[in-house]
């Protein structure tokens, strides 16, 4: 919400590129980098005072800023598309991981393999700067950065314990299940260096757009809860409670 304030962008728009909201997380090409000057000029070209055009509200509506004006604009030798930092805490662990969790729970219930996966985690040992979990993960009620982090370090071998020994209709759930896993923490270690190269950065973008992610997270959609899912159970709640 902060780059939302100060980039004079709306909520679900990406700070950094032109991308549309409805493409993000899909693993689409690259778009345009932000340029607020040239939003700037056009905004001056086709926008009076008093008033706002309907071709231009359009073109803002589409690029996902709105008509205030950018606080950076007019500093000298600063682009503002290069000052958004990405924010591992909230959009990796409490984001991404947060919701790949709540899909994973959803698939090891339906496989019976939820005591599986909390006796794997609760087994973990002690090592360097790992903090060894002191509840099963179905126990935590509220999770911090910290534990997030801890979670990333290790999922992938928890989960593929709590896998061990599918029967033969379950080997291509797991499978797929594990390569998508693997595929988010991949990315997530890589995310984690101090310093990158053009290499680092090359595996980082094959990682996010060109991994087995997109291709095998279609194994958990049926415990991905869209909005519309989440209204209508709230609705069938509430109606189960008058009744």
């Amino acid at each position: 919400m902060d780059n939302t304030t100060l980039h004079g962008i709306k909520s679900n728009a990406c700070p950094k590129c032109e991308l549309r909201p409805e493409e993000l997380g899909t693993g689409a090409n690259r778009h345009r980098v932000r340029d607020y000057a040239r939003y700037e000029r056009y905004k001056r070209e086709n926008v009076s005072l008093d008033s706002k055009s309907d071709e231009a509200c359009d073109t803002y509506e589409t690029l996902g800023i709105k008509m205030g004006q950018n606080v950076f604009q007019g500093l000298e030798r600063v682009s503002m598309s290069d000052l958004h930092m990405t924010d591992l805490l909230h959009t990796i662990y409490l984001g991404l991981f947060k919701h790949m969790m709540d899909w994973i729970q959803g698939f090891l219930k339906k496989h019976s393999r939820q005591e599986a996966f909390d006796d794997a985690w609760k087994a973990l040992p002690p090592y360097s700067e790992f903090f060894v979990p002191k509840k099963a993960y179905s126990e935590v009620t509220q999770w911090q950065g910290k534990e997030m982090r801890n979670l990333g370090r290790c999922l992938l071998g928890v989960l593929a314990v709590a896998l061990r020994q599918p029967d033969n209709s379950q080997i291509h759930s797991f499978k797929r299940a594990l390569t998508c896993v693997r595929s988010l923490c991949d990315l997530t270690m890589m995310a984690q260096y101090q310093s990158h190269t053009a290499e680092t950065i090359q595996y980082m973008e094959d990682y996010a757009e060109h991994s087995s992610f997109h291709e095998t997270k279609d194994i958990f959609l049926e415990f991905r809860g869209s909005k519309r899912t989440q209204a209508k159970a709230d609705e069938l709640r509430r109606e189960l409670r008058r009744q």
